[in-house]
């Protein structure tokens, strides 16, 4: 992992103690851009919500650890390039 990785990622103020965490390789205006949502707990951690790579949440302890965290999945979407979706099963149609 290089440190530059972790610099293309930005947290984007939502409220208080919510943020998006952007990815600035890719164009704001597309859906890619955000990585995760993200919220500082009463606990003092930070919880992300994964909508462009991974799925679900995790917590981290630090913003270190998001950023980290979030390069490694970057690096993981990539490697495994665009996926071909799966095939819908269709019927015949309905004879009268």
């Amino acid at each position: 992992m290089e440190h530059d990785d972790i610099h293309q990622l930005v947290l984007t103020p939502l409220a208080d103690r919510a943020w998006r965490l952007c990815d600035r390789a890719v164009a704001r205006s597309e859906v890619a851009s955000v990585i995760a949502y993200v919220e500082l707990l009463d606990s003092g951690a930070y919880q992300a919500v994964w909508v462009s790579v991974g799925l679900g949440s995790a917590r981290f302890s630090s913003l270190e650890a998001l950023f980290r965290a979030a390069v490694e999945m970057l690096e993981q979407s990539r490697s495994l390039g665009a996926l071909k979706p799966a095939p819908i099963p269709h019927r015949p149609p309905a004879r009268a």
